[in-house]
């Protein structure tokens, strides 16, 4: 009977390690991504702030001249 147990989970073994390694990675990969595109949309996020805040620079310079 222990015979019969251990074949199993040598089969079972591998059997699943090449399958778990594979989905690790790929979910490892996927995480990798999605913080890239995270960072880049930070970025995108600081830009346009930056764009608002000469914008509302260039509106108050152009309200002061004409009063």
């Amino acid at each position: 009977m222990s015979i019969l147990v251990l074949v199993f989970t040598f089969v079972t073994a591998i059997t699943l390690g090449p399958l778990i390694i594979i989905f690790g990675y790929l979910a490892w990969r996927r995480r990798a991504i999605n913080k890239r595109e995270l960072q880049d949309i930070r970025n995108e996020i600081a830009g346009l702030r930056a764009d608002i805040l000469d914008i509302k620079e260039q509106l108050a310079d152009f309200i002061i001249k004409t009063n």
